[in-house]
């Protein structure tokens, strides 16, 4: 590896990180250049600030490459679109499935509770003791 050529990965504020092949540019101003490595040959050229850059380790070129791959690929996503119409007809079946479960559960406490074995539902003390 030549004093020119140096491989390295940059850790960046904010949690973000990158890999690839670094030189500093003179004309510049104090921007660190990263070429990073794309598929076969090819490179996307980032530049950074130094404010920018938490930390800086020198690796070997296959560990910038290997850092710099994408961690996941994109995945497809097609959503059915729903219409208005659609979602409303479902949050009132919602609704009413939902209404129906605490009439089942009204019904149910007052069965429990008509054998004086439970406290009454709404909480409150009941007249014995």
């Amino acid at each position: 590896m030549s004093e020119n050529e140096l491989w390295a990965t940059i850790d960046l504020m904010g949690h973000a990180q990158t890999a690839g092949r670094i030189s500093r540019p003179q004309d510049w101003g104090g921007l660190l250049r990263v070429d990073v490595p794309l598929e076969g040959d090819t490179y996307r050229t980032e530049y950074y600030g130094m404010q920018a850059i938490y930390s800086i380790r020198l690796v070997s070129e296959e560990i910038a490459r290997a850092y710099a791959r994408p961690v996941q690929a994109s995945l497809a996503y097609d959503a059915p679109i729903v219409t208005r119409e659609q979602h409303q007809a479902a949050m009132r079946q919602a609704t009413e499935s939902v209404d129906h479960l605490r009439g089942r559960i009204r019904v149910l406490e007052g069965r429990l509770t008509a054998v004086r074995g439970l406290p009454e539902p709404s909480g409150e003390p009941s007249d014995e003791g």
